[in-house]
C-alpha cells in the first residue's frame, strides 16, 4: 500500500461526494481522513478522485482543468454560482444552473458586448451567436440542442436563443409598423406555445410538457421563416393533475379572463377554475397572474376617456393577433377549451341491468353536457358516442 497526501473526492452512500485527504492506497483498498476521523474504504464499493487545484477550480471551461470527472465538475459547478455565474463551458457545451431568482445578465446591451466581442465569458447569448456565424462562415445548417431535467431553464433557454437570432438576422429588412416580421412573429409563438403546452408542476412553475423542434430559416444573413414542429404531448394531464400541479395554463387564463368579462369569451360558460374538475387542483401559482397571461396570448379591449369623445374603445393586439390567428379561429380554439372544462365535470353513476351487471349511467340532459355539445356544435347522441368508442 502506497502513502499518499492528495485532496480527493470520496464517492458516499447517498450519492454525493465528500471532500477527504488520500492517506493510502492499494489494490482493493483506500483509506481517507475526513474532518472527524480516518476510514478504510473497499475500491469495488467506493470511487475517489483527485480534487482540482483551488485556483483553477472555477475556470469557465472545464476542458481547461486537470480533473474533468463527476465531482469536479459539480464542485466547479458550485464554486461559480457562489460567485453568480450561472454559465460554464465544457468545450463546445454551455452548462446552465437555473439561478431561480431574476439577473440581469440578459438585458440588449450585454447582448450587444456578445455580438461585438466584447465579452467571451459562458453565456447562451454566445452560443447563438456562434451557431449564426457559423452558418454563414460554413453555409452549413447549425443545430442548437437544449436539454435537461425538468426547471433546469430549457424554455427561457430556447426563448434566449431565439431572441437573438431575431436580434441579429434581420438587418435590411424593411419595418412595417403595422404588421409583425417574420422574427416578430417568432418571439409572439412563445406565450401561444406556453399558455397551451405549459403548466405547472412540483418543480417548476412555468414547465413544458412537450417536446418541439424550432426551425428558423435564413436567406442570407436575414431571417426569412421558420417552423415549429410539437411532439410527445402530455395529454394525460388533461384530465387528471397530481396534488401541487396544474392542468394547462390556458385553462386557469380562461376562467380568469371569462371572469374579468373579456367579451371574446362570452356564452363559453367559463367560470372560476375551481368549477371544474380538471382544474381545481391548485388554482393559483405564485408570481403568475392567469389573466396577465392570457392578455399577452389573446389581446384585450380597454376603454379609454378622450377629450373629442366621452368613451374611446381601444384593442391591445396579443400574440394570436399579431401572429395573424382569424377571430373565428380563434373562436373555435377557445370553444374547444371550454368544451373540454365542461366535459371534465360529467358525472356517471351505477346501476345494475336485468342481467345483474353493473352499468355507467349518465344524465344527458346535464348542464356539462349541454354546453358542451354546443359549444363543440355537436349532437348530444355525438357526444357520447364519442366517448363511450
Amino acid at each position: 500500500m502506497s502513502s499518499l497526501r492528495s485532496a480527493v473526492w470520496v464517492s458516499s452512500t447517498n450519492g454525493g461526494w465528500v471532500e477527504a485527504i488520500l492517506v493510502n492506497t492499494s489494490e482493493d483498498k483506500f483509506s481517507v481522513r475526513f474532518k472527524d476521523g480516518e476510514k478504510v474504504f473497499s475500491k469495488d464499493k467506493h470511487k475517489f478522485y483527485l480534487k482540482n487545484p483551488p485556483e483553477v477550480e472555477a475556470a469557465d471551461d472545464f476542458l481547461t482543468l486537470p480533473n474533468l470527472d463527476e465531482p469536479n465538475i459539480l464542485h466547479s459547478l458550485r464554486v461559480r454560482y457562489g460567485r453568480g455565474h450561472v454559465y460554464s463551458y465544457t468545450g463546445k457545451i454551455l452548462i446552465a444552473v437555473n439561478p431561480w431568482k431574476r439577473v440581469n445578465i440578459y438585458s440588449p446591451d450585454i447582448l450587444q458586448k456578445y455580438v461585438k466581442g466584447q465579452v467571451e465569458s459562458p453565456h447562451i447569448f454566445a452560443v447563438a451567436i456562434n451557431a449564426y456565424r457559423s452558418m454563414l462562415n460554413d453555409l452549413n445548417s447549425q443545430c442548437v440542442l437544449i436539454s435537461g431535467e425538468s426547471g433546469s431553464g430549457k424554455t427561457e433557454s430556447t426563448k434566449y436563443v431565439l431572441s437573438v437570432l431575431t436580434a441579429i438576422g434581420v438587418s435590411g429588412q424593411a419595418k412595417d409598423n403595422h404588421k409583425p416580421t417574420v422574427a416578430d412573429q417568432i418571439m409572439l409563438g412563445n406565450p401561444v406555445l406556453e399558455s397551451f403546452g405549459n403548466a405547472k408542476t412540483l418543480r417548476n412553475h412555468n414547465s413544458s410538457r412537450f417536446g418541439k423542434w424550432i426551425e428558423v430559416v435564413f436567406d442570407g444573413s436575414v431571417i426569412a421563416g421558420a417552423g415549429i414542429k410539437t411532439y410527445l404531448l402530455e395529454k394525460s394531464r388533461v384530465v387528471d393533475q397530481i396534488e401541487g400541479e396544474r392542468n394547462y395554463h390556458i385553462f386557469y387564463e380562461c376562467c380568469a379572463a371569462a371572469s374579468s368579462g373579456v367579451s371574446c369569451l362570452k356564452d363559453l360558460g367559463l367560470d372560476a377554475a375551481d368549477c371544474f374538475a380538471c382544474t381545481r387542483t391548485c388554482t393559483e401559482v405564485e408570481s403568475r397572474d392567469d389573466l396577465d397571461e392570457f392578455k399577452a396570448t389573446k389581446g384585450y379591449p380597454i376603454i379609454c376617456s378622450s377629450l373629442v369623445t366621452s368613451l374611446t374603445l381601444l384593442f391591445f393586439a396579443g400574440a394570436m393577433d399579431k401572429m395573424g390567428f382569424k377571430e373565428s379561429d380563434q373562436r373555435s380554439i377557445f370553444s374547444a377549451v371550454a368544451a373540454i372544462m365542461h366535459l371534465s365535470n360529467v358525472e356517471f353513476g351505477e346501476e345494475i341491468d336485468w342481467d345483474g351487471n353493473s352499468v355507467a349511467t349518465l344524465d344527458v340532459k346535464s348542464a356539462s353536457i349541454v354546453q358542451a355539445a354546443k359549444l363543440l356544435k355537436v349532437m348530444i347522441v355525438s357526444v357520447l358516442f364519442e366517448h363511450w368508442t
